[in-house]
């Protein structure tokens, strides 16, 4: 018996959608389109639902804008107001912290992850901002599979692909921050 699991979730094009800052609301979406949940909005659609931040702390909404980069902003949501938004469409559950496995069990579970990683899973660089250290090159991605030695993800940058585990873990663990989104 194979321990492969592939749940062959959708891949939203952030770029193509002109939100070159979009990718965790493309990851949630692909997770939510793989639950059966919000199937009557398109990418465009949900990002104008998307609750941005006054004071463009990602930590409570999305900072800046997921269209263009402006300087001093850091355009990205974190995982609370995530939750918060994702709820009203599914059942998402906070995984920060959690090591791997957890995010490799839930997958198994037919639950893909919003994983917060970076851009191609290079190494983080790191900037300060008034409410933290964040890396520049920071990501999200919808884990949707794992094998033995690989893990499957859904990128909105990239398209979808296998990575080695070793190489998924090392991004991963630099800020353990994902959303689990549950059937």
């Amino acid at each position: 018996m194979s321990s492969k699991v592939l749940l062959g979730a959708e891949n939203i094009d952030q770029v193509a959608w002109g939100a070159i800052n979009g990718c965790e609301a493309a990851s949630l979406l692909e997770g939510l389109h793989y639950q059966g949940r919000a199937l009557d909005l398109n990418y465009g659609q949900f990002l104008l639902q998307m609750p941005i931040s006054a004071d463009n702390n990602p930590y409570h909404g999305f900072g800046g804008s997921p269209f263009t980069n402006r300087p001093g902003k850091f355009e990205a949501i974190f995982t609370r107001p995530l939750l918060w938004w994702g709820n009203r469409y599914g059942h998402l559950q906070e995984l920060s912290g959690a090591n791997p496995q957890w995010l490799y069990d839930s997958v198994t579970k037919g639950n893909p992850v919003l994983t917060f990683v970076t851009v191609h899973f290079e190494q983080p660089d790191w900037d300060s901002y008034p409410f933290g250290q964040v890396p520049a090159n920071n990501h999200a991605v919808l884990l949707d599979g794992i094998d033995s030695d690989q893990v499957h993800v859904s990128d909105p940058i990239d398209g979808q692909y296998w990575l080695s585990k070793a190489k998924f873990e090392f991004i991963y663990q630099t800020r353990r921050m994902a959303i689990a989104i549950n059937k």
